[in-house]
């Protein structure tokens, strides 16, 4: 007996099983897909209530805050600026928004809030200090080395401070940051004085600047005025020590000195 069959049954034949077996590994690739979602829901899930429930427990609740740093501002005034809220816990503490409002107030040059488990919090400030004091309309304000206003000049407790009179009266408000030649020549002055032997044996008092950054000194004990040129001012205070001891050893009676000249003093006396 013969069989006859044709090429293109033979092809369909061996089709069928090919088809079978693809479908067969979709499916059971879109199985594993669906169970690898699954799976990674469910943990996420449970990642999620896991955090919940330690976010909220009672052992990482805020006991104490510990404050470091702080010279001027008081507890009070920094707790009021970190509103805390009222039982919270360390991982519910949005320390940017709490290290943003610390940090404008303006006598915080700079702030660091840590977590310290389980439950302090630390605060970490650095405060900007007095360096001069500015006189503008009449208003006297508190500058710090940066020029940024700090609070209202108090006579009974900052009269110990340089004083600049600014030749440009401006309105002064704390926080403000001063960056006009003539402030920033004030500061750089200031800080020139407090590192020379001078700062040890007499007080500055007040400072003009002129615009060609020249600057008029009065000394406390000293009734006359004391110019200095715009460069070399180390030099220029170095001079101005031995000079004072001159005037006072020969009991003159003069108006004013200048030491803007080079290798030269010039004593300007009282005329009679």
């Amino acid at each position: 007996m013969i069989f006859v069959t044709s090429i293109g049954a033979i092809y369909t034949t061996r089709r069928k099983p090919q088809k079978l077996r693809r479908i067969v590994a979709w499916i059971w690739f879109l199985g594993k897909c669906i169970a690898g979602l699954t799976l990674c829901v469910a943990l996420g899930g449970g990642a999620y209530t896991g955090y919940l429930v330690v976010r909220d427990a009672e052992y990482f609740r805020l006991h104490t805050v510990h404050i470091v740093g702080n010279q001027t501002l008081t507890r009070q005034d920094i707790h009021y600026l970190l509103a805390l809220p009222t039982n919270t816990t360390l991982f519910q503490l949005d320390l940017p928004r709490m290290g943003d409002r610390l940090q404008r107030h303006p006598y915080v040059k700079a702030v660091a809030l840590r977590r310290q488990f389980p439950d302090t919090l630390t605060v970490t400030i650095a405060e900007r200090v007095p360096h001069l004091v500015a006189f503008s309309q009449e208003q006297g304000v508190l500058l710090d080395t940066e020029g940024v206003v700090l609070r209202a000049f108090s006579p009974q407790h900052d009269s110990a401070l340089p004083q600049l009179v600014l030749r440009q009266q401006r309105a002064l408000e704390p926080g403000m940051r001063l960056r006009q030649d003539e402030v920033q020549r004030a500061l750089e002055l200031v800080r020139m004085y407090r590192t020379s032997p001078l700062a040890g044996a007499v007080r500055l008092v007040a400072l003009t600047v002129e615009d060609s950054g020249a600057s008029v000194w009065e000394l406390a004990s000293y009734p006359f005025t004391i110019r200095l040129g715009e460069g070399h001012v180390d030099a220029q205070l170095g001079r101005l020590l031995p000079v004072l001891q001159y005037v006072t050893q020969q009991r003159l009676v003069i108006r004013s000195l200048d030491l803007s000249y080079h290798q030269r003093v010039v004593i300007v006396p009282v005329k009679m």
